[in-house]
């Protein structure tokens, strides 16, 4: 009987970034409503372009978080039946 196939970690990645990243776009609609509500404070001198960049910044890191909490999580899940 032949062993049960594992996909490798690599794909685990792709299948949950996919996921992420999709989600991740459909947040990102809503950031650029946000952002363009914003540019109209920024050129009123309100806000500056650091904050802006620390705020995108801030996003991505959620993000990448995010997949690696998922990723680590499933591959916890896989060894501890």
């Amino acid at each position: 009987m032949p062993a049960k196939s594992m996909p490798s970690s690599f794909f685990e990645l792709a299948v949950i970034t996919s996921r992420r990243c999709s989600a991740f776009f459909a947040e990102a609609a809503v950031l650029v409503l946000v952002f363009g509500i914003l540019d109209y404070f920024m050129l009123k001198g309100r806000i500056e372009l650091p904050w802006i960049i620390g705020a995108l910044a801030i996003s991505l890191g959620l993000l990448a978080a995010s997949i690696v909490m998922d990723f680590t999580a499933q591959r916890w899940m896989k060894s501890h039946p």
